[in-house]
């Protein structure tokens, strides 16, 4: 059934897409949408994260499925958004938190590194907001987080393909926006900063990890679960009157 019309303010009954949902941010979002009543779909890479996900929020009286996907292609893309659509009747709520951040000096890097890090981080982002952009305009409804960086805004010695997909994410959020509002379709992104995940450890040593965390602003990292929050808000409340926003949750240090 269609949650058109449905409390905006709220998640509850609405039906979320989150990719990257396998773990990190992704899982995190999932299970606090799921908490906060709706049907989320966990779309992931590594098809045995996200079910094992799905398991997790069902198990605790949530209502989840678990969906393969690989955002660097369309017609994956495409067959998850429809997924949704044909299993709860709507897509109300997508959470694009899939990506990828290796680090390669750009005089090192290879042209399929560079091709792949562009391919997730932003081809990805604009498969799967066509493909579920589209079924939100026929609604008249929706609401969509996008996962930017702040190393687009600033710059990554040894990322330079990630900071381009992040910059280009933030602009294209902005531009998305513009074009969707008139059909009651909101459009943010987030600047998560360091956040204690998987692929954020994967491109520091332990020294600097730690040098991190002691230096941060309020004295530790972010965890998943508090860029989830943001989530939420952007998800429900904020999408009745915020659309084309950066929300960047740590400030730039060190």
């Amino acid at each position: 059934m269609s949650t058109t019309g449905t409390n905006q303010g709220s998640v509850n009954g609405k039906v979320a897409i989150i990719t990257g949902a396998g773990r990190g941010i992704g899982r995190a979002s999932a299970e606090l949408l799921a908490r906060n009543g709706a049907k989320v779909v966990l779309a992931d890479l590594d098809a045995n994260a996200a079910e094992a996900g799905a398991q997790a929020i069902n198990a605790a009286g949530g209502e989840a499925v678990a969906q393969a996907l690989n955002v660097a292609e369309n017609t994956s893309c495409e067959a998850v958004a429809q997924f949704a659509k044909d299993r709860w009747g709507s897509v109300d709520v997508l959470v694009n938190c899939a990506g990828v951040a290796p680090r390669t000096p750009v005089v090192e890097m290879s042209d399929e590194e560079w091709h792949q890090v562009v391919g997730v981080n932003l081809h990805g982002t604009f498969y799967i907001t066509r493909a579920v952009g589209r079924i939100m305009a026929d609604q008249g409804s929706g609401a969509m987080v996008l996962f930017a960086s702040d190393r687009g805004i600033f710059g990554l010695s040894g990322g330079s393909h990630y900071s381009a997909s992040k910059a280009g994410v933030i602009a294209y959020a902005k531009s998305l926006a513009l074009e969707l509002g008139a059909k009651n379709i909101a459009v943010n992104a987030i600047n998560p900063g360091t956040t204690d995940t998987p692929l954020a450890r994967g491109t520091l040593s332990e020294d600097e990890w730690q040098r991190r965390w002691s230096q941060d602003p309020l004295g530790r990292l972010s965890l998943p679960e508090d860029i989830a929050q943001t989530v939420l808000f952007l998800a429900g409340p904020a999408s009745t009157y915020m659309t084309g926003q950066l929300v960047t949750t740590r400030m730039r240090f060190g």
